[in-house]
């Protein structure tokens, strides 16, 4: 069985994350989207909101799970048999980063495979630190997110 890991803080769900997942489906038996938990990061939305809204986005695919890790993803991964990391590239600069990221997950991962999408040029844009600014400054990111997530947005925190 071919399963994938998609990890990452999700704080928020962004369209690019959306349309990733959309294109690593074909090429999975299943797909965990994974939120890394770090004690020392500081989140906008807290788990309990992020896990909703990834599980409502991702309900109409029956081969996403949505699951929470801490620690090192390359021992999250052996705790489920996945045998691949999924990672988005928006720019040279992610490529740089996320490359030297793929190959020591590769040397303390066991063979753990990590699987680049560049970004559609419609997304490439988009990142979760960017949105949560313009959350912060309460502008308009109904182009950035899924809009069951801009609706939830507009209802929790642009009416206070």
């Amino acid at each position: 069985m071919k399963i994938g890991i998609f990890p990452g803080s999700f704080d928020p769900i962004t369209t690019g994350h959306v349309d990733l997942i959309k294109r690593a489906l074909p090429l999975f038996d299943r797909i965990h989207i994974a939120i890394g938990q770090n004690t020392q990061k500081k989140y906008l939305f807290d788990l309990d909101q992020r896990i909703e809204w990834l599980e409502s986005v991702m309900a109409q695919f029956d081969s996403v799970k949505v699951d929470v890790y801490e620690g090192l993803t390359v021992n999250y991964a052996k705790s489920i048999n996945a045998n691949y990391l999924i990672r988005g590239l928006r720019n040279a600069s992610d490529f740089d980063y996320e490359k030297t990221i793929s190959q020591l997950n590769k040397i303390i991962g066991d063979g753990l495979e990590t699987v680049f999408f560049i970004s559609q040029p419609g997304f490439s844009h988009i990142s979760s630190t960017i949105v949560r600014e313009i959350i912060k400054g309460k502008g308009d990111v109904s182009s950035f997110v899924p809009q069951s997530i801009y609706s939830d947005l507009k209802q929790k925190y642009y009416n206070s």
